[in-house]
């Protein structure tokens, strides 16, 4: 359930990385956030307060919000990038265990296709694994 949040704080401008958001608050504006963000910001009491709407206002409200409240808009961003990142931290993770598991062979063909990097053909396993993780971290799994 959606609760309106109010932010009181000094600054004109105030963007959330706290709790990463990244919502952008002007001086009191009002947005309507999901329940455990809006728990998690209303800690903060000297830059949010809850906000109680008057009983002849909601209409009003619900309709002015609809055209100029983009607190959904941002959070969907905000939870794609977290999945995206989330997704590449995996395929990293999946590529350093295959690597951890390939012979020495299967190491020089994965540097030259993915990197176009040759290895030495007088590094030991555990030198060549090493490489190839080197080349993991400089150049990405991609």
């Amino acid at each position: 359930m959606d609760k309106p949040v109010k932010y009181i704080g000094r600054r004109a401008i105030y963007t959330d990385y706290v709790h990463g958001s990244k919502l952008t608050f002007t001086s009191g504006q009002v947005r309507n956030l999901p329940g455990d963000l809006a728990r998690k910001m209303l800690r903060q009491t000297d830059i949010f307060e809850p906000r109680e709407a008057e009983p002849g206002e909601v209409k009003d409200a619900k309709a002015a919000e609809s055209r100029t409240d983009d607190t959904e808009k941002v959070l969907l961003e905000m939870k794609k990038q977290k999945d995206d990142i989330a997704e590449k931290d995996n395929e990293r993770n999946a590529l350093i265990d295959q690597i951890r598991t390939m012979e020495k062979s299967q190491l020089g063909i994965l540097a030259n296709d993915r990197w176009g990097q040759k290895l030495h053909h007088k590094l030991s396993l555990e030198s060549a694994r090493a490489k190839v993780l080197q080349f993991v971290d400089q150049y990405g799994a991609a």
